[in-house]
């Protein structure tokens, strides 16, 4: 009997490495960024965005956690959208899905030379911009490419070096305690309050947990494993994000005067000293980001591939058991996006793709009730509830992303039906 290219993969990742997966995946410049963004739209009160704002996402983080209590395979919301409503929309979503991964991967790639040309401003443009852009993506898919062993443990290293710094400031706040936020922050704000995009920028914050199912391949018990390190990192998660919106507004009373809260405040804590560690958390957060991406989007485009002939992306490794063509195209594609674009437009796209993949897991859920047991959440009201938190995504597109959105499902159409069906690929839909 031929093995299947998943089979070959090796399954090396428990439990508290996929919960520090979660939490690398979630936790990258936003986290940097968030105490003045949430703070110019709610004021006092976003000390309390994070908390309020992290109801919806659980919801989502639970569609997803029963949904991939059903799989072992690699595919993620490719794989759930698959099997509950057919080939075409599980390509679809899986599609937009290695999309949103790919133009996350070149953003960030220019992220990371925004913060690093805080410290040395002469790599913001021109070639060295482009140097450090391709050096930092070939690193990252060299590393991945050696084995999963060696990717996932760049992933542990870069968290680890993101929440020290995290963690250490907000000691370094909560001891200090220059002001007390906490009188102020339980009045609602007043005037033209813009509830909407402090949800959508909250919501952006939490984003990435869906793409943790997406290497199910290499990870020991998926099915176990999977849907309650979802539920730990997400809550992990919320308590760093509320404790450092404390801590910023702690040590800084108006946080909207400044566009690095973190740095700011550090410096304004313990010096220079302080805000020079908290810009190379900041590195170190975008690193481990973009090496969590590299994985996600790379298992993406082979999960594709096992359900249709698209060329090589299939193959795996024979000595490093690593899917090397599909690591070697991500890499690629993400390397030309970076280049050529800017942090903010290829945030915007990463964000306005990945609505397919919320969007088709929440409503798989019903349907993949049918497979096994699994985790379970009461009744419809989860995955009806994670529906709607989908949409309120959708409905709040301009026409320039959703014709984009357009434009990439069609490309993902074309490629469909240019592809054909391979046999003995995912399992089989349900009917």
């Amino acid at each position: 009997m031929t093995e299947k290219p998943s089979e070959k993969l090796i399954r090396t990742v428990g439990f508290w490495g996929l919960v520090a997966m979660c939490i690398n995946a979630v936790v990258g410049s936003g986290v940097f960024l968030l105490p003045s963004e949430s703070y110019k739209l709610l004021g006092p009160f976003s000390l309390w965005a994070p908390l309020l704002f992290a109801i919806p996402v659980f919801i989502l983080v639970l569609c997803f956690a029963e949904a991939a209590s059903h799989f072992s395979e690699p595919g993620g919301a490719y794989l759930y959208a698959r099997t509950a409503f057919g080939d075409f929309i599980g390509f679809e979503t899986g599609w937009m899905n290695w999309l949103a991964r790919v133009t996350s991967l070149a953003s960030l790639s220019n992220g990371f030379v925004l913060a690093l040309a805080l410290l040395f401003p002469a790599l913001k443009e021109g070639m060295p911009r482009a140097a450090i852009i391709t050096g930092s993506i070939l690193f990252l898919a060299a590393i991945h490419y050696l084995g999963v062993r060696y990717g996932a443990a760049s992933i542990y290293v870069f968290t680890l070096g993101k929440l020290v710094p995290l963690v250490g400031f907000i000691l370094v706040a909560l001891f200090a305690w220059k002001h007390n936020p906490l009188p102020g922050s339980f009045a609602l704000p007043v005037g033209d309050v813009k509830w909407m995009d402090a949800a959508l920028f909250m919501l952006f914050a939490y984003a990435g947990f869906e793409n943790l199912g997406v290497p199910a391949g290499e990870y020991k018990n998926p099915r176990r494993d999977l849907p309650f390190a979802l539920l730990a990192g997400i809550l992990a998660i919320a308590t760093i994000y509320v404790l450092v919106q404390l801590g910023a507004m702690s040590a800084l009373p108006d946080l909207s005067k400044s566009d690095t809260p973190i740095a700011s405040a550090a410096a304004e804590l313990i010096g220079p000293i302080g805000a020079l560690i908290v810009t190379i958390g900041a590195l170190l957060s975008m690193a481990g980001t973009n090496s969590g991406t590299m994985l996600e989007g790379s298992r993406m485009l082979f999960a594709l591939s096992l359900d249709r002939r698209m060329g090589p992306l299939s193959y795996v490794h024979p000595r490093f058991h690593t899917p090397s063509v599909a690591i070697a195209i991500h890499t690629a594609a993400a390397l030309a996006l970076a280049l050529g674009g800017s942090f903010r437009q290829l945030a915007l796209l990463s964000a306005t793709a990945r609505l397919a993949t919320y969007l088709a897991t929440c409503l798989a859920v019903p349907r993949l009730r049918k497979l096994n047991e699994g985790f379970r959440t009461p009744g419809l009201i989860v995955p009806i509830l994670g529906t709607l938190v989908a949409l309120v995504f959708v409905v709040t597109l301009d026409r320039y992303k959703l014709a984009a959105a357009a434009i990439a499902l069609s490309v993902g159409a074309l490629i469909y039906f240019v592809s054909k069906p391979r046999d003995g690929g995912h399992p089989a839909r349900l009917s």
